[in-house]
């Protein structure tokens, strides 16, 4: 039974819901949904399905709900897979990414030829690398380690799932517990495998975006994992640290990198590009707006080399779409994903917020590679069905490669 108040208080609520749907669809169609087959009935359908609902359903509407399924819905009616309505926990999430921060517990996942997530990287003192497997013996070293296998989590399974829905059942509220089962094939025996199982506790966690090393005979690598709030400083630190050490070429290395902020993307082309556009944006209008390379910097100073893959995206493309257009330097590995779109979010009242589509990108050649990806120079495959790792230069095909093509470039 609903008091007279609640009832009240809720009709309210889903008046007021109602009004702002109105305005918001309105508005966001100035001179409304009129045409010559009078789709301004649009309007006044959806105010008026609201109103039924609300005074005529059994069960009366949470108000709350009822505007995040009209979202949704209105979101899902675009046909666009990346679009969608962000509730106020998903978007509090997307805010700390896009910061350099996530609740989760601490791993990076790719996926293998078999469709397996395939745990990539393990951050130090995260809860993925200090829990210890369900069972375990004392003396057994706890943590998951590159190369293990994801089956479920919290008893889902996740074989053959994409990378993006990982990453959500993987990410939760800080505090939460997560429960893995992985299978980790044997160091001695690559064909034999063990199934474990780990519990661990999500938490708040400051990921690098970005990380460098000196590699043997003069090269420094800096492998970037995302494009965030954090990345232009980091890359900032790590073109300094590697042009003390005096080295002579530089592999740039997106694969997996699934993009991020485009004004991140800007700021590190700064370092790879003397100037120009990093991009175009072309909006529904058709008007295409540049993205200049905002106060280029000196080059790097040495040749360099961009390695991508399938799972370079987004932001990592349009970075390395402009330097291919540029002729900067070569990029090695394999065609990317080829999501060239735009995302922008619009904050809404109560914490949520629409992601939407609102351009794609061109590159500085004129190029759309939305659907199409980004074919590199020279195409070397990585055996992703293999123990190979990327980024260990005895295993990584792509790296070696990227590593001679420098050393040539040296010798010449």
């Amino acid at each position: 039974m609903v008091s007279r108040r609640a009832a009240a208080a809720g009709g309210l609520a889903l008046v007021l819901v109602t009004a702002l749907l109105t305005w918001r669809i309105v508005t966001a169609f100035p001179g409304g949904l009129s045409g010559p087959r009078g789709e301004g009935a649009a309007v006044a359908a959806v105010a008026s399905g609201l109103r039924v609902i609300e005074r005529r359903s059994l069960v009366p509407p949470n108000p709350q709900r009822l505007a995040a399924a009209v979202l949704e819905a209105a979101v899902s009616s675009l046909r666009d897979p990346h679009s969608s309505y962000l509730g106020p926990a998903a978007y509090a999430a997307l805010r700390g990414a896009a910061a350099g921060r996530y609740s989760g517990v601490g791993i990076a996942v790719v996926q293998d030829a078999a469709g397996y997530p395939v745990v990539d990287r393990v951050v130090a003192g995260s809860p993925a690398a200090l829990a210890a497997p369900r069972g375990a013996p004392p003396g057994r070293a706890p943590g998951l380690r590159p190369g293990d296998r994801l089956l479920s989590v919290n008893g889902r399974s996740i074989v053959g799932t994409d990378g993006a829905t990982v990453r959500a059942l993987l990410a939760g509220p800080a505090g939460t517990e997560v429960t893995l089962r992985i299978l980790r094939p044997a160091r001695a025996r690559p064909a034999a495998a063990e199934q474990l199982t780990f519990t661990m506790v999500r938490r708040v966690l400051t990921v690098s975006a970005l990380t460098w090393r000196a590699l043997p005979g003069g090269v420094g690598d800096i492998a970037i994992a995302a494009f965030n709030a954090r990345t232009p400083l980091e890359m900032a630190s790590a073109v300094r640290a590697l042009r003390a050490r005096h080295v002579t070429g530089m592999v740039i290395d997106l694969r997996d990198d699934p993009g991020g902020l485009v004004s991140a993307a800007e700021q590190v082309a700064r370092y790879l590009l003397p100037g120009g556009v990093v991009a175009y944006l072309q909006p529904r209008s058709g008007v295409r707006v540049p993205l200049p390379v905002p106060r280029p910097l000196l080059p790097l100073g040495v040749p360099y080399v961009v390695l991508v893959n399938g799972y370079s995206a987004s932001a990592a493309e349009l970075l390395a779409a402009a330097v291919q257009d540029d002729r900067a330097a070569p990029l090695v590995g394999e065609r990317t994903f080829g999501k060239g779109s735009v995302q922008q979010i619009f904050p809404l009242p109560g914490g949520g917020a629409l992601k939407l589509t609102v351009a794609h990108y061109i590159t500085p050649g004129g190029r759309d590679v939305d659907a199409v990806g980004v074919r590199p120079d020279v195409e070397v495959a990585f055996p992703r069905a293999t123990p190979a790792r990327l980024g260990h230069l005895a295993t990584d095909p792509q790296l070696a490669a990227a590593v001679a093509l420098l050393a040539r470039k040296a010798a010449a």
